[in-house]
């Protein structure tokens, strides 16, 4: 009997395939709502929020809004850095929580578009990406970030400086970074903060995301190929995503949208 050619693997789709469910839709959602606009495939128009467009049943402006980018070099960089925090949040803080992840992500997006209606937002990527990098701030607070020419601090204000850095390259304060952070810490304020300090927990996910995603104790393989277990903590389990320098070198070179 002849052996068997073993299949080509596409190491590419492997890869892909092994990004945790929740940020491989957001992962891919953002590039194809970035680049779809730069191919000349559709109108940006129809994609930003538009209150008087949601009123005539546009309903998609609520979730396109959230991964529209211009497209560069600087979306690139983002993209990666989205994919890095988000990856690492649902494969160790949200181990085997799908549904408590998504709900994390909707939650957040829901108090960003009550606030978009006051703030006159059309866009909310960065606040988008604000939010995820702030709850994994919060968990990772003593983890070093190195950001821009090799500027060490600690992760937990990782959320201010990218806040800083927009306003001292824009001029302007990016009004949709601070709600996606003021959506973050809401979140983690009424599921962590609050309850650990004896009040009750206000906010949990609800029944049909359960449903949907039921709880497992099984890990997703990261990007880099390793794998997240149960039961091990996060400050721990941090050490094997790190770089082979010895730290997180997260920081970015370009804000989103820029």
């Amino acid at each position: 009997m002849p052996p068997v050619t073993p299949s080509n693997r596409n190491e590419i789709v492997d890869w892909y395939h092994s990004i945790p469910p929740i940020t491989r839709a957001i992962f891919t959602l953002s590039i194809a709502t970035t680049v779809a606009p730069a191919l000349g495939l559709v109108n940006p128009y129809w994609l930003i929020l538009s209150w008087n467009g949601v009123a005539k049943l546009q309903l998609w402006r609520l979730v396109t809004s959230f991964f529209l980018n211009g497209l560069g070099l600087g979306f690139a960089m983002n993209v990666y850095f989205l994919y890095r925090y988000s990856s690492q949040l649902e494969n160790e803080v949200f181990l085997g929580r799908t549904a408590d992840y998504l709900f994390f992500n909707l939650f957040t997006s829901a108090v960003q578009l009550a606030a978009a209606k006051f703030l006159n937002l059309y866009v909310l990527s960065d606040g988008l990406m604000l939010s995820i990098a702030y709850l994994w701030s919060q968990h990772y607070r003593d983890v070093p970030v190195s950001f821009m020419f090799g500027i060490r601090f600690k992760a937990l204000y990782l959320p201010w400086v990218l806040v800083g850095y927009d306003y001292l390259t824009t001029g302007a304060m990016p009004m949709a970074s601070l709600a996606g952070i003021g959506a973050a810490h809401l979140y983690y304020y009424l599921t962590t903060v609050y309850p650990s300090q004896g009040g009750r927990r206000y906010l949990n996910t609800p029944s049909f995301l359960h449903s949907l995603f039921p709880t497992s104790r099984a890990g997703f393989a990261t990007g880099a190929g390793f794998q997240a277990y149960p039961g091990r903590p996060a400050q721990q389990q941090q050490q094997m995503f790190t770089n082979p320098f010895g730290g997180h070198s997260w920081g970015r070179g370009q804000r989103l949208g820029s």
